[in-house]
């Protein structure tokens, strides 16, 4: 008889337990979509994030683009990526030339530079595979990447502009195409310890703002950077507006800074100002174009990130905004971006 009310007591108790506790997540989860925005900082620092495959999708000039970017929009900070799939066409054989070139310009105008490493970088495909590397046996994997990682930081380390190494980009978020296994965590950490070895210079990483754990992923690294993305796009679900509100993402920063101790900050490195679409933007009319990421929206985004506390913040988009001022005659996107630059 004693049992059988001791065993009603331990039920009941689980029961409230549970019962506190999801009462406990819904209002934490709660408390993090819908904090309001944090007080703006007092200088935000503003950069781009600069692909020239994207600028080539859409009919331009890269080079033009960039030089653009420094000269007339006035970029002092830069978010770059080494391609493995251009630096390394043929097995062994390397080419960093277009990369030394971005680099030695922005040295020339005093700009600095992210560098984004490794395998998995910015941009669709997301891992930038070489052509030669499809048909690898998975067990050889894992070295061919540490072994062009090694020779991108010694090939490029001499470049005294270059201010961070962002290792991979959300190199655990599964997000894009990779020839076999997706990235482990093991491989890299093996990554982060490698470019320690090979330079002094600070270390950095990415995840998804929205969708990403940012704690695991951040505990090797001295920075961690993170998107922002108010509207994408699924084939099955269609047009997706994100329902967070600026606190969301400096809380989850203050509380991944206290929790890992190693980081000197959480930044915004990609904040999504072209459109999300499903086929390429070279294949979009613009008023499509313009559905998803439009003037107003921009304005709105860019407002929304200043709320977010941020202090340093990487645009998501500028490739589009040239093309949009010398294929579409619309300047404004451009412009906005030339403001931010100098305030």
């Amino acid at each position: 008889m004693h049992r059988i009310k001791h065993q009603k007591y331990i039920k009941r108790g689980l029961k409230i337990t549970g019962t506190a506790l999801v009462v406990f997540l819904v209002v934490f989860f709660i408390w993090f979509i819908s904090g309001e925005g944090v007080e703006e900082p007092g200088t935000i620092t503003w950069g781009v994030s600069f692909s020239p495959r994207q600028a080539t999708d859409l009919g331009l000039d890269w080079k033009k683009v960039y030089i653009a970017l420094l000269d007339d929009m006035g970029v002092k900070r830069f978010r770059l990526a080494v391609p493995w799939s251009q630096a390394e066409r043929k097995k062994g054989e390397y080419d960093f030339s277009d990369i030394n070139w971005m680099l030695d310009e922005a040295q020339k105008r005093g700009a600095t530079v992210t560098l984004n490493v490794g395998r998995k970088l910015m941009r669709w495909p997301e891992c930038h595979d070489p052509t030669w590397l499809i048909g690898t046996p998975h067990e050889e994997l894992d070295g061919l990447v540490l072994g062009f990682l090694e020779k991108t930081i010694q090939e490029l380390k001499h470049h005294e502009n270059i201010v961070l190494w962002q290792v991979e980009n959300e190199p655990t978020f599964r997000f894009g195409e990779c020839y076999g296994p997706s990235p482990s965590k093991e491989l890299f950490g093996r990554e982060v310890a490698l470019v320690r070895s090979l330079d002094g210079r600070p270390i950095a990483t990415t995840d998804s703002g929205e969708l990403g754990g940012w704690l695991s992923i951040s505990r090797d690294v001295d920075r961690l950077g993170v998107s922002l993305y108010r509207v994408t796009d699924n084939p099955t679900f269609g047009r997706f507006h994100y329902p967070l509100r600026p606190g969301f993402y400096q809380k989850r920063a203050r509380f991944t800074e206290a929790i890992n101790k190693n980081l000197t900050d959480v930044f915004l490195s990609e904040l999504q100002l072209e459109p999300w679409t499903l086929v390429p933007l070279s294949m979009t009319p613009l008023a499509e174009q313009f559905e998803s990421m439009n003037f107003s929206r921009t304005q709105a985004t860019i407002a929304f990130a200043k709320q977010t506390g941020f202090s340093e913040i990487y645009l998501w988009g500028v490739e589009w905004w040239y093309w949009l001022k010398t294929e579409q005659r619309d300047a404004r996107f451009w412009d906005v971006g030339t403001q931010l630059m100098n305030p």
